[in-house]
């Protein structure tokens, strides 16, 4: 078993870190931060956030637990003052795994000639279309549906786990972490008697494709969870659950609902 270590710049997690590295030395597990089989992450839900994006590329051979330092704690089950108990837990047969899909975005460009040019990227919490320097025009496809003409800031897509995120503050439902379901929910949308949307959060199924087209997406954001890229000449952005998922080892089962009321009531 080879076990990485991810931690934030906080003090206390840089503290932690040195901890487990010394209990996993003496109980002869390997740590190995480049190919590992466990991430023990250790910090909040953002520092989950940031492991996630960097073992993107081997995220299938990889689960992950959460180590609480930090603010929130949706994807983290253990506490500074547990390592111990973290050490012989992970020397367990791991049964208990939750499996939380990513978001795949898809953006279209228009190449030199007519061919598209497409940029696979992918979400743990959301992604958020923004425009902040003037209203912007989507046409929004479900499938082969054209169902509505968006004009306000932008949308937010989100995943199960994103949904307690970003999405929340935008007034979108919570879903429950183990549903295979997407989100979208509008961010500022101008409703009146010229322009109109749903007004509501959409909960889309995972067989299901959304698409974003605009005759112009200048001056647009593109977010992923902590992360933003600039694309020129978009055409068009394609969003689904994907078929990758982020996998880990829970401690126990039953504390979204808990969490929820923790954090929020």
């Amino acid at each position: 078993m080879r076990v990485a270590i991810y931690t934030n710049e906080r003090e206390v997690s840089w503290q932690v870190k040195q901890q487990l590295i010394e209990k996993l030395v003496e109980q002869g597990i390997e740590i190995d931060d480049h190919c590992p089989d466990i991430v023990l992450t250790v910090g909040g839900d953002g520092t989950v956030l940031h492991a996630v994006h960097h073992y993107i590329n081997q995220i299938e051979d990889i689960k992950f637990i959460g180590i609480h330092t930090g603010h929130l704690g949706y994807y983290t089950d253990w506490l500074p003052s547990e390592l111990d108990e973290v050490v012989d837990f992970l020397q367990q047969d791991h049964r208990n795994v939750c499996q939380y899909p990513l978001l795949s975005i898809v953006l279209c460009e228009c190449g030199s000639t007519s061919y598209e040019v497409c940029h696979q990227l992918y979400a743990f919490n959301e992604m958020t279309l923004l425009n902040a320097y003037r209203t912007q025009h989507l046409n929004v496809t479900i499938d082969d549906l054209f169902f509505e003409s968006f004009r306000g800031t932008g949308v937010c897509l989100s995943t199960p786990t994103g949904s307690t995120a970003y999405n929340k503050s935008l007034g979108g439902a919570l879903i429950y972490p183990t549903l295979r379901a997407f989100q979208m929910t509008e961010i500022a949308s101008i409703n009146n008697n010229v322009f109109r949307t749903i007004g509501s959060p959409l909960i889309i199924p995972e067989e299901q494709t959304v698409t974003l087209q605009s005759e112009n997406f200048k001056d647009v954001t593109i977010t992923r969870d902590h992360l933003y890229e600039s694309y020129q000449n978009i055409q068009k952005i394609r969003v689904s659950l994907s078929n990758r998922s982020v996998t880990f080892i829970k401690r126990r089962e039953g504390l979204f609902w808990n969490r929820v009321k923790q954090h929020f009531l």
